[in-house]
């Protein structure tokens, strides 16, 4: 047993912190938390003076792309590297991310099961994951690797992950049931371009029809998994809602359609605004995405507003 002792305990409730908390942790999990004079504890007990310092819950990142940090998109984007080089970056990401509070982590594509696994087993210290393994998206789509060349130049291809180009409804249903086979915790598709796509394929412009769209939600749910839908603006916004997803990521331009917010809330769909990477992209990306970055933020910030 160990005993937290001293420090501000915020519960996650809403309630006031606690000055002086006691924090009592038996076989890994908190048992009981409170103060001096409620709680408790052996003589044998493990006491960690933390005065000075503040506890709280675990932080959830509904967000991320654990694979793709240490690289910037500004440079060949993991190509100049082996598999096994990338893969130990990741292990380590996984372990920072665990230290800085981060309990348990949505990643929105480029994890395979393995690392679940791993996390699970204890082989590597890190949150708990939810994988959507790789993007869903038409040619041409986001998930579509292929640049004008014809080569694979915005992201690295990974054989661990499927594939997850699909075009029209049948081909749709294939994939997202090959990623439940994959181990997707959850499914990742894309209805619009976005900032880091590459130009040609903007934040506005559109991805999957209503059809395929209709039949990824349909076939998702079927297998008992939620949809992630990036979905930026124009008219692949509102097919990602019609379509009936269980959250919208990024939802930059949702301010232009005075539709769409009472429809996600009449729906209990779920805004995931990711702000932190237009400020990445503005400041850090190649050039066309720093375009995009600048343009999109202002109409980001008033869809948050509207949102709230």
């Amino acid at each position: 047993m160990q005993v937290l002792l001293g420090g501000t305990l915020i519960d996650g409730t809403g309630a006031p912190p606690v000055r002086d908390a006691v924090v009592v942790i038996n076989e890994g999990r908190i048992e009981e938390v409170g103060t001096r004079r409620t709680i408790s504890w052996p003589p044998d007990a493990e006491v960690i003076d933390i005065s000075g310092l503040t506890v709280l819950p675990g932080l959830i990142d509904c967000h991320d792309h654990l694979a793709s940090h240490g690289y910037e998109l500004t440079r060949r984007w993991g190509l100049d590297e082996p598999q096994s080089t990338r893969h130990v970056r990741t292990a380590t990401v996984l372990q920072h991310t665990l230290a800085t509070g981060y309990t348990a982590v949505r990643d929105a594509a480029g994890l395979d099961a393995g690392f679940e696994q791993a996390v699970e087993e204890g082989l590597i210290p890190g949150p708990r994951l939810m994988l959507s393994l790789r993007i869903i998206s038409p040619t041409g789509g986001l998930g579509d690797s292929v640049s004008p060349s014809g080569h694979s130049c915005w992201v690295p291809s990974d054989p661990t992950l499927p594939e997850s180009v699909a075009n029209g409804v049948e081909a749709v249903r294939t994939v997202v049931r090959t990623m439940v086979r994959a181990g997707a915790d959850a499914i990742k598709c894309a209805t619009t371009g976005g900032a880091s796509s590459r130009p040609g394929h903007g934040p506005k412009d559109s991805a999957f029809n209503p059809d395929e769209m209709r039949a990824l939600v349909e076939e998702s749910h079927a297998l008992g998994r939620r949809v992630m839908c990036h979905a930026l603006g124009g008219p692949g916004l509102r097919t990602a809602i019609e379509a009936g997803v269980d959250s919208i990521e990024h939802g930059c331009y949702l301010d232009e359609d005075p539709e769409l917010l009472p429809m996600m809330a009449e729906r209990g769909i779920f805004f995931v605004p990711t702000f932190t990477v237009y400020v990445f992209h503005r400041e850090r990306s190649a050039p066309h995405m720093r375009v995009r970055g600048r343009d999109l933020q202002p109409h980001h910030v008033e869809s948050l507003r509207q949102a709230l």
